[in-house]
């Protein structure tokens, strides 16, 4: 047996042992950065909600962009199709008529009645409208459907103020 055949052995596990501390150094290397990744990244998302959260506060109480109210021109045909000569006028007074559709008694020998200056018509399908008895107030979303040139009325929501 010659030394190097004697040695051949322990050469192979000093070779094994640094290809392995060697792929150890690499991942702890990846591991590393990857913590000051995520550290990085968190310290990002803080930043972004931070940033949120004050550009909210500037901007509460604004409306970006207001929202379309109302009867467009192809609803008022579509509802005079249905039979409503003039929609909003139309859909004022037969609510105005209804007081029974509101859900809430009145008080101190008030009684309950839509207040006409404040329904609005809000599309083809819904109204938003006031009701008092002279002491208390509310409002209610009511939906609608028109056929014949009748109208029936669907309360969603009612609340007093």
């Amino acid at each position: 047996m010659t030394t190097s055949s004697r040695f051949l052995p322990h050469a192979e596990r000093l070779v094994w042992f640094g290809f392995m501390l060697f792929l150890l150094i690499v991942a702890m290397i990846h591991i590393y950065r990857g913590f000051g990744l995520e550290r990085d990244v968190s310290a990002a998302n803080q930043e972004v909600l931070a940033l949120q959260m004050r550009l909210a506060s500037l901007t509460a109480g604004q409306v970006l962009e207001s929202a379309p109210v109302g009867l467009t021109q192809g609803e008022v045909r579509r509802l005079q199709r249905l039979g409503l000569n003039d929609p909003r006028v139309q859909l004022v007074a037969d609510l105005a008529a209804q007081p029974e559709l509101i859900g809430h008694g009145g008080v101190l020998g008030g009684s309950m009645h839509f207040v006409p200056e404040e329904i609005h018509v809000l599309s083809d399908r819904w109204v938003l409208a006031a009701f008092e008895d002279g002491h208390i107030r509310g409002r209610m979303l009511l939906e609608y459907e028109v056929a014949f040139g009748n109208i029936a009325w669907q309360v969603l929501a009612s609340s007093l103020d």
